[in-house]
């Protein structure tokens, strides 16, 4: 159960960082847009603008909360291969993502179409440059402290620890999942919308645009997921190829419905925008980030409570 929510906290916090890290390029598109096309755009892209600021605060709340329910002691163990500057930076990082975000959907009326690209290009780019690879480096540690040998990571080591095993492929993974969830918030804004027949082509218009970057997005992600098996070390690998009976099971159903995906985002692109085309697809990326984000999880094992620690804690007990 613990594990079960884990994963679904884990799911939630991923999704919130997709949106919060390619939301504001979105916005930026769509900015654009209304600027040529009509209103239905502009109200869109501050819609998602102000998405992007309340899922960046979601996705740091949720991450902050996985640091306490992670089962065992091997995250504690990686953040203490950390300096103390790595969380500053990161911390200010952060803030600064959230002050542009604030900026482009407080600005929206005011800022002219080249400032919100520059600070949609400014937030979007900090947010998948420095917080992926670091995610994926804790991760590894997080599963074994003996991936590398290094006692402290500053940032030199951290580069240095970018390009071995799935780091840079599962930072790859994640940047085109975020623009491919960000496109599908935008249908799902527009399932939101009232009837309205003067806004109805401009919408359709939209729906099609947002799927085709979706739909892009994630036929890269065909590539980079192959990339990304073959460099998961062999016991994960074998973990996700029937060693581990719900690693294998999340990982099957996920990549079946990663091709649902594709066949329903290719339908509104054709030009099948009705809402209930729109909500279903909302539900299987749902459902595809939850599947994929257990078999990953399942896929490493849990770094168990360290043997001196846990003698420790008998020997207390006893004398107790």
């Amino acid at each position: 159960m613990h594990e079960t929510f884990t994963i679904i906290l884990l799911a939630v916090h991923l999704l919130a960082m997709n949106v919060a890290s390619a939301g504001p390029l979105v916005c930026a598109w769509l900015h654009w847009r209304g600027k040529k096309s009509g209103q239905l755009s502009d109200q869109l892209g501050r819609s998602l603008a102000w998405w992007s600021v309340i899922t960046l605060v979601i996705g740091m709340l949720s991450g902050g909360l996985l640091l306490l329910v992670i089962p065992g002691n091997g995250l504690s163990v990686a953040l203490a291969k950390f300096p103390p500057s790595t969380y500053w930076f990161a911390g200010a990082e952060l803030v600064f993502s959230l002050a542009c975000m604030i900026a482009i959907a407080g600005g929206w009326r005011i800022l002219n179409k080249w400032w919100i690209a520059l600070l949609a290009f400014a937030t979007a780019a900090n947010l998948l440059y420095h917080f992926p690879p670091l995610m994926a480096v804790m991760g590894h540690l997080a599963a074994d402290e003996h991936w590398t040998t290094e006692t402290i990571i500053d940032r030199p080591i951290l580069l240095k620890l970018i390009t071995r095993g799935e780091v840079l492929p599962l930072t790859v993974h994640f940047g085109l999942s975020a623009l491919a969830v960000a496109g599908v918030a935008v249908l799902f804004l527009l399932t939101r919308l009232g009837e309205q027949t003067e806004t109805a082509q401009e919408a359709k218009t939209i729906a099609r645009g947002a799927a085709l970057i979706a739909l892009t997005a994630t036929l890269l992600q065909v590539p980079i997921g192959v990339w990304l098996l073959s460099s998961l070390s062999a016991p994960a690998r074998a973990r996700l190829m029937g060693m581990d009976l719900w690693a294998s099971l999340a990982f099957l159903v996920g990549l079946a419905a990663s091709i649902v995906l594709m066949q329903r985002l290719l339908t509104v692109v054709l030009g099948e925008t009705d809402r209930k085309n729109l909500r279903h697809i909302v539900a299987i990326v749902c459902g595809v980030v939850l599947l994929m984000t257990a078999s990953l999880r399942l896929s490493r094992p849990v770094a168990p409570v360290a043997e001196a620690a846990t003698k420790t804690a008998s020997s207390a007990n006893a004398q107790g």
